[in-house]
Parts: C-alpha cells; sequence; structure tokens
C-alpha cells in the first residue's frame, strides 16, 4: 500500500514537474522568443502577455527581454576641448529594446544575453562622447551652451553604431567637471578674457567721449560764427544810423553839443543825487541859476570862452560857490 502511494506520489510531481516545463509566462512590459531545437525565425516572437505553452525544454527553449526603457551610466571620462583644457564629463544613456517587427529576432541574434548589450553599449558611449573634444569649453557651459548640439550629434552616432534590435531613446551628458589645474587656467583666461572686454569698452567710451566733444565744439564754433555775423550786421546798421545822425548833427555842431550835454545831466541826475563841483565846466554849467545875458544862445562854459573874456570874467567873480542839484 505504501508502495503505491508513493508511486502515485511520484508520478504527480513528474507530472507536474513535465506540465511546468512545457508552460511559460510573458509579463506585460517582456518580449519572448522560442527557439525549436535552437531555431528561430519571425514566428518565434512572442509579444501577448500571459501564459503560453511549449514542447518540453529539451525541444523548445524561451528567452524573455524586459522592454522597458533602461538607464546606462558609464563612467566619468577625462576628455580634452579643441581649446586644450582637461574636462571630466559624466553621461547617461537610454535605450530598449526594439520591439517593432524583427526587432526581438535581431536582438536575440546579436546578444545572448542583455546584459551583453549593456556592455556593448556602454563601449559604444565612451566612443560617442568624444563629440566633446571637437567643440570649446566655452560650448558647455552658461547660457548660450551647444549641448543640446552636442547631445544630438552624439545620439545620431550611437544610433548608426549599435546593432539591429537595439533602440536608443535619448543620450545626454549629466556633468562637466575641471580638473583644480585646469579650473585656475579657465579662471586665468575669463578674468584676461574680461579685462579685455573692458579695455575695449572704455576704449568705444573714450572715442564715443572725443566724439561727442567733437560736435560739441563744431556746434559751439557754427554759434560763435553766426552770433558774430549777427553782431557784425548789428554794428554795420548802427554805423549806418549813426552815421546818418552824425550828418544831421553835423550841420549844427552846437546844438549837437548841447543835447550831448543834456542827455549827460539826464543820466548823472538819474537818481537822488548830490553833486559839487564848479559850474565852469560842461556840463555842469547848465545848473547855473541866472539866466542867459543878451540874444538866446545856447549857455556854454568859461572854458568856451576866449581867453580875455575868461580873464575877465575870472578877475570879476573870483569866487565861485558851488551850487547843489538834486
Amino acid at each position: 500500500m505504501k508502495k503505491v502511494a508513493a508511486i502515485i506520489i511520484g508520478l504527480i510531481i513528474l507530472f507536474v514537474l513535465l506540465l511546468f516545463s512545457m508552460t511559460y509566462s510573458v509579463g506585460f512590459n517582456q518580449v519572448a522568443l522560442k527557439s525549436h531545437f535552437g531555431k528561430v525565425d519571425a514566428s518565434s516572437i512572442i509579444r501577448e502577455p500571459g501564459l503560453h505553452f511549449r514542447w518540453p525544454f529539451f525541444a523548445d527553449s524561451v528567452t524573455t527581454y524586459d522592454t522597458r526603457v533602461q538607464l546606462i551610466q558609464p563612467g566619468e571620462e577625462t576628455l580634452q576641448t579643441s581649446d586644450g583644457l582637461q574636462v571630466v564629463v559624466k553621461g547617461f544613456l537610454l535605450w530598449k529594446v526594439d520591439v517593432d517587427g524583427e526587432g526581438p529576432l535581431h536582438f536575440y541574434q546579436s546578444y545572448p544575453q542583455q546584459g551583453d548589450a549593456e556592455e556593448l553599449l556602454i563601449g559604444e558611449f565612451r566612443d560617442v562622447v568624444s563629440v566633446v573634444s571637437e567643440y570649446e569649453f566655452s560650448d558647455l557651459i552658461g547660457p548660450d551652451n551647444k549641448l543640446e548640439q552636442i547631445e544630438q550629434k552624439m545620439f545620431e552616432r550611437v544610433t548608426q553604431k549599435v546593432g539591429q534590435g537595439i533602440k536608443p531613446v535619448t543620450i545626454g551628458l549629466s556633468r562637466v567637471l575641471l580638473r583644480e589645474k585646469t579650473s585656475q587656467q579657465v579662471i586665468s583666461r575669463m578674468r584676461a578674457s574680461r579685462d579685455t572686454l573692458a579695455e575695449n569698452a572704455r576704449a568705444r567710451g573714450e572715442a564715443e567721449a572725443q566724439r561727442i566733444k567733437s560736435e560739441a565744439k563744431t556746434i559751439r564754433d557754427k554759434i560763435y560764427a553766426f552770433a558774430e555775423q549777427r553782431s557784425q550786421e548789428i554794428r554795420t546798421r548802427a554805423d549806418e544810423r549813426s552815421a546818418k545822425y552824425l550828418r544831421e548833427m553835423s550841420e549844427d555842431e552846437e546844438l549837437a553839443i548841447f543835447l550831448i550835454w543834456i542827455d549827460t545831466l539826464e543820466k548823472a541826475l538819474a537818481k537822488n543825487t548830490t553833486v559839487i563841483i564848479d559850474t565852469d565846466f560842461a556840463p555842469w554849467h547848465l545848473m547855473k541859476p541866472e539866466p542867459p545875458e543878451g540874444e538866446l544862445t545856447i549857455p556854454k562854459p568859461n572854458s568856451y570862452m576866449n581867453p580875455v573874456d575868461s580873464t575877465k570874467a575870472d578877475a570879476e567873480a573870483p569866487t565861485r560857490s558851488a551850487d547843489k542839484g538834486s
């Protein structure tokens, strides 16, 4: 009885093992490739997720691949830029198994294991990252950097290099570092560059200042020339008018002199003024209170009289008192 039970249990276990070897499952994020006695073709690709059947393990073998996007982060690489600076770059690569068409079949034929593809991609990444050496350091930093252009060129190269069955998704640079010695060189170059820019700015400022001064001097000279010309015109017209009055005054010199005396007195006594002076001198002789004797003539000071009359007048009036006007 015990032997029968053992045989039954053994048969059940054998059946379970045989059933297990004849089934396999494909996840929603996987693609499978079933080979029959080591041979595969397009019909060997299994994309539908779920439980599937096969011949026992000695006849059929199944290989599954993860179809999700895979991340590769190779180590840091030391490169030299086109302007001679040593930089340390670190990048990443996103890729996945190509599930379109016969992509899984090509992947199976090229790479025995999915890890083998990753090793190949790491080597290809280290090769294509050398694109950085084609650019200057200033192209890697700052708001006007060319990182997008560099990454696009790296993506195109890695797409050309990888075999069928691999589909690169994106590639990029996550870090760009400078070695300490290189950093000092970069700082020195940046300082020299800023000094050059500052000197150029000062030179442009001085040139602009000189231009402004030159324009101002030109404008000033034009204004002076115009003012000089205008003043000359005014003086010419004044001379013409004065010549007219001089001609009129020359017809009666005594009247002209009298008018000048009157004008001088008017200006001298325009404000409250106290004058103490001898009235024998023009135009103060007009301040004498006594009226002129004889016929109506223009009063003249003693200096206009002949020497004899002047001596006689001085003898008759040795002393004259000063007049006061206000």
